[in-house]
């Protein structure tokens, strides 16, 4: 496949973005081809996140499954505890629950509903939500989602309506001690430290993942054009656009691992096809 261990497992996102336009691209795996034919995956895929060597694609209605991209193998697949939700976008933070916990927080975006992030303290064998995220402001008049610059420490809502503008807002990243009596936090606008309107351009918004000044944005499912926007945080426009197309699926969550953007596809009605490719910055 032509990708080194180290492309894996480092963290530190590229400085030169703003010079150069996601051209190569390059199939990874199908994690189907790593997953045993006795264990069933449920739920369209949705979003992603990766810490270490270890790769985490959440589905629609829960369903987690964890992958050691060492071992090229499923290392479980489990519903996730009090979570039904979309799961329409993942991402690891860097506290931990506790000094026993093996990742970071894992934040999901609840999507519908009244559109939570769901913070959860993952393990191997399971997960369960230790804090709810919620934004009590204004200016979403559709779904919405969550993303994070992690480095920075910057929690981010993204969302409005397909075919129409689209709005990210950015926070402090809340922590764990943050919480409230009820285990949550409720943003307000009053919190908001910065806002970029995207008037055109992103019809049907996916996954989301921001480092510094730039927002990395999957768009679109078939019919529709599949598209992979890097957004000027600054400029508060569309910089570059990757199109998709030829990857036949629907691009879900995505990852910045060193050089490269990881995006995990979603191939209609069968689950277990979740592809996951990366775009060379």
């Amino acid at each position: 496949m032509g990708y080194s261990q180290a492309d894996l497992f480092y963290d530190t996102p590229n400085s030169a973005w703003s010079a150069r336009v996601p051209l190569e691209e390059e199939f990874v795996c199908d994690f189907a081809d790593w997953t045993p034919d006795s264990i069933q995956i449920k739920g369209s895929t949705q979003g992603m996140a990766m810490y270490r060597h270890y790769t985490v694609v959440v589905h629609d209605k829960g369903m987690c499954c964890i992958y050691d991209m060492k071992e090229k193998a499923l290392v479980s697949a489990f519903m996730l505890e009090g979570n039904t939700s979309h799961c329409n976008n993942a991402f690891f933070g860097k506290e931990k629950y506790s000094r026993e916990s093996r990742f970071p927080l894992l934040y999901i975006s609840e999507c519908r509903g009244k559109h939570a992030c769901l913070v959860t303290d993952l393990r191997e064998d399971g997960g369960k939500i230790v804090q709810k995220i919620y934004y009590e402001g204004t200016d979403y008049p559709g779904s919405m989602d969550w993303c994070a610059d992690v480095k920075n420490g910057f929690i981010y809502t993204f969302g409005g309506i397909n075919g129409s503008f689209k709005l990210l807002k950015k926070f402090r990243m809340p922590k764990l001690s943050d919480s409230d009596e009820n285990g949550e936090v409720h943003l307000k606008d009053s919190d908001v430290l910065d806002v970029t309107r995207i008037e055109s351009g992103i019809n049907i918004w996916q996954g989301s993942y921001v480092a510094g000044d730039y927002a990395f944005l999957p768009d679109g499912y078939p019919p529709h054009d599949r598209l992979l926007h890097i957004v000027n945080l600054k400029t508060k426009r569309i910089e570059r656009t990757k199109n998709l197309n030829d990857l036949v699926d629907e691009p879900e969550g995505i990852c910045i691992r060193g050089r490269w953007i990881y995006v995990v596809f979603h191939t209609s009605g069968q689950p277990r096809h979740s592809k996951l490719w990366r775009f060379k910055l």
